[in-house]
């Protein structure tokens, strides 16, 4: 008949973490946020750090939400590009800082809100674009990157984007957590 997947040959089930809620991760951005503002107007000197420690887990939940491996790592290099892209367009595109911030501040909120969509698709399809950006060379890399990536730059980036964090945060598979 059918196996049991509880006899003693069974792997540990691990504990699945609870996903954050629309509401809450919308509350903690924002709070994150407003500390962010504050850091920068009351203690500027340590904005770059609060503000690099911010960005690295950002960059580590898009790494984890797509798998840990080559492809996650060419989605977050190509969304941190499409954005910064995008940032500079609007900035680029205004009058002048009054101008901007008095009266295209919400508009440019929303227009890099609903670019960040479009970004993240594009970022989703990152090894078609590389091979239309730069044809042979694209394919070159992208065969370079599969077949090195796991060797050479994947331990370094995890020790990074992991480092200081809970080890089951991280995602430990050896079973003593939970």
């Amino acid at each position: 008949m059918g196996r049991s997947t509880d006899g003693p040959d069974a792997a540990p089930k691990k504990k699945k973490k609870k996903r954050e809620g629309m509401v809450a991760r919308v509350k903690r951005q924002g709070r994150e946020a407003a500390s962010l503002g504050n850091t920068l107007v009351s203690r500027p000197r340590e904005f770059p750090g609060e503000a690099g420690g911010l960005l690295k887990r950002s960059f580590r939940t898009m790494w984890m939400a797509r798998g840990g491996g080559f492809y996650a790592c060419g989605f977050v290099v190509t969304f941190v590009i499409l954005e910064l892209r995008t940032i500079a367009d609007e900035i680029g595109a205004a009058s002048g800082f009054v101008d901007f911030v008095s009266e295209q501040f919400l508009e440019f909120l929303l227009r890099v809100s609903v670019q960040s969509i479009v970004n993240t698709v594009y970022a989703a399809l990152w090894p078609l674009l590389a091979l239309a950006e730069f044809e042979y060379l694209g394919l070159a890399v992208l065969l370079l990157g599969y077949f090195g990536f796991d060797r050479f730059l994947k331990p370094s980036l995890t020790r990074w984007l992991f480092d200081g964090v809970e080890e089951d945060a991280a995602g430990s598979d050896d079973g003593t957590s939970g």
